[in-house]
């Protein structure tokens, strides 16, 4: 019996030691992708991805443990809607454009149950919480930094950021996406400054934070940014104000009051600030000026959906219908539809706008109830204001109505490092960790269902990430060796990378690239031509992996204009013409190579190097 006991302490001990571990590796991952320009490439997602298998694999140790039951429904709904995605996925016609989505749905889904169903303790997600505050400084910190000097500055020399001119963008590559993460964790400070149990030391310092972020979040100059933050902080105060009604009439009108003047405050010094930058003011009286663009991507998305309109076109096929349905003034390339909603339903379909509205009504409801038993109703009893869990399911609900904003003009849920932070959010909506009266000793087989489903998934990762992180370490060496004119280290990089990855069509381009680079370096005509053929068998392979990429078609053309076969080159440029009828480049490459085909003599002359008097 006394050997059972200490089997059960130990047993028990080391469940506590694996949780605890689980939580700071969360915490890591979760930074460690937001330092690595929010994970926008996959090279740059896997590490965190990494991080989170190994969270899976220790629920091992936490699958017995007794906890607060998470709600059934949010969790089925959670597996149905996510369940669709990846099989939607794996399904998609370019299973590489696919990887993104399906990688970023496995990590969400074990950042979720984790959440829901082993870490239930509002300590230990304040801890997680808490790590990001921090790193959320740092964010705002080179943001400064940013929008001062008007540049492109990153501590990371490797990591580059696209030109915002002054808009702070912090680590992520976009300050829209910067933004994202600001807006939620700003409501969660705001909630956790005024709802938790935490001393007033650490509220200080929660608040100073709080204030750096919506700082940071004026940076980024994000007019998307600035609805749904004011979004998430009306939710906020009309439901503080629903639980001090019902904690007294006096006390509803004196917080309210306190809490109109400072809501007074805060919004005369947004506008003070505001107006002391130039830029900012600019930005604020032109809103509507980049809205033409989103609407020819919005206009492109529902032309997408009408050729699939039950189950969409696939995972990442925006990036080819984006360029056929471009309108005349859209012509820069087309990755994201700068709507999530637009996006789900252009790839995904019908059924999948369908699933997600189930999931999004199961959590929000979810969240009313717990919000009603930790509010008004708890207060009505207790007559005690404060609750940390309360102000985590304020904050939860807070940043859901920002994401839900935010997603009409922006593309925040295809950032990894903002979806894996609000799969933390929803994990909270599924349980908040309310501890309920119960005479049951041992746990619902239900929640040990999905306690298991976690290894299995983090195995299934972690398998994963091994497998792809040479491919994607390669082909991001070879990417970048070939934008800095190093031919020869591109073409190494390519080859190294395709000896382990064949489904990487643009470790094909890259390499033909190089290739091309290379030939057209030779004096000899002779070996010139020879040497083409090496880059268009490379583009064939890459045509065979992504049909529709009219960026693989063009070089292949042209390729095979450098061979002086005209006839095949013109069938490419008829199949690139249709993938992409409104680009203003192709007309302009299509007319070069008429004129090659015509001519080819003038052109073989022009090619040929001007010889030296010592020659």
């Amino acid at each position: 019996m006394q050997l059972q006991t200490e089997f059960v302490k130990a047993a028990g001990q080391t469940s506590r030691i694996a949780e605890a571990s689980s939580v700071i590796i969360l915490a890591i991952a979760l930074g460690l992708i937001e330092v690595l320009i929010g994970g926008a490439r996959l090279v740059f997602s896997l590490p965190s991805y990494a991080l989170l298998a190994i969270v899976g694999l220790l629920a091992l140790f936490s699958l017995r443990g007794l906890k607060p039951p998470p709600a059934q429904v949010c969790l089925g709904t959670s597996l149905i809607f996510f369940g669709y995605i990846l099989v939607r996925a794996l399904f998609s016609p370019v299973v590489y454009v696919a990887r993104p989505d399906i990688y970023c749905v496995l990590s969400g889904l074990i950042v979720y149950l984790f959440i829901a169903t082993v870490c239930t303790s509002a300590k230990a997600r304040w801890w997680v919480l808490f790590f990001l505050f921090g790193l959320a400084v740092i964010h705002v910190l080179v943001g400064v930094v940013q929008f001062r000097d008007g540049n492109n500055f990153m501590p990371i020399s490797f990591l580059q950021r696209y030109d915002y001119e002054r808009r702070a963008s912090g680590l992520y590559v976009c300050p829209n996406h910067l933004a994202g993460l600001l807006e939620v964790l700003g409501i969660f400070g705001t909630s956790m400054v005024c709802w938790s149990r935490f001393p007033t030391w650490s509220k200080l310092l929660i608040g100073y934070a709080t204030s750096a972020c919506y700082l940071g979040l004026l940076l980024t100059g994000s007019r998307g940014g600035f609805l749904s933050a004011g979004a998430s902080l009306l939710v906020f105060g009309l439901l503080s104000l629903l639980i001090l009604r019902r904690s007294g009439t006096h006390l509803f009108w004196r917080v309210g009051a306190i809490g109109a003047v400072a809501a007074l405050i805060v919004g005369a010094l947004t506008l003070f600030l505001v107006h002391r930058s130039d830029f900012l003011t600019h930005r604020a009286q032109n809103a509507f000026d980049s809205m033409a663009v989103r609407f020819d991507m919005w206009h492109a998305a529902l032309e997408q959906w009408k050729t699939r309109p039950v189950l969409g076109t696939g995972s990442g096929t925006y990036l080819y219908y984006g360029r056929m349905f471009r309108t005349d003034r859209m012509q820069q390339d087309p990755i994201d539809v700068h709507n999530d909603y637009l996006h789900l339903l252009a790839e995904y379909g019908i059924v999948g706008g369908l699933l997600f509205l189930l999931f999004l009504g199961a959590h929000l409801h979810n969240g009313w109830k717990n919000f009603a038993r930790l509010g008004p109703r708890r207060v009505v009893v207790s007559h005690s204001l404060s609750s940390t869990s309360l102000a985590l399911n304020l904050g939860a609900l807070g940043a859901v109505a920002a994401y839900m904003v935010h997603s009409f003009v922006d593309f925040n849920l295809h950032i990894p490092a903002n979806a894996l932070l609000l799969a933390f959010v929803f994990g909270l909506l599924a349980n908040a960790g309310i501890t309920r009266q119960s005479d049951e000793t041992t746990i619902p087989m239900s929640v040990f269902r999905w306690r298991a489903l976690l290894p299995v998934l983090g195995a299934l990762l972690g398998m994963q990430c091994f497998q792809l992180w040479p491919g994607e370490y390669f082909a991001e060496r070879a990417r970048t060796a070939q934008k800095d004119n190093q031919p020869d280290a591109a073409m190494r990089f390519a080859l190294r990378g395709l000896e382990t990855e064949r489904k990487n069509p643009f470790l094909y381009q890259y390499l033909a690239s190089a290739e091309f680079t290379r030939c057209d370096s030779l004096s000899d005509s002779q070996a010139r031509l020879q040497c083409y053929e090496e880059p268009i068998r490379a583009l064939e392979m890459a045509r065979a992996l992504a049909p529709q990429d009219r960026t693989l078609l063009v070089p292949l053309a042209l390729g095979y204009d450098g061979l002086g076969r005209f006839a095949e080159a013109e069938w490419i440029f008829y199949e690139a013409l249709h993938l992409d009828p409104k680009s203003v480049y192709l007309p302009q490459v299509y007319k070069y190579h008429l004129s090659r085909w015509r001519n080819p003599q003038a052109f073989e002359k022009s090619a040929e190097p001007e010889k030296t008097e010592e020659e």
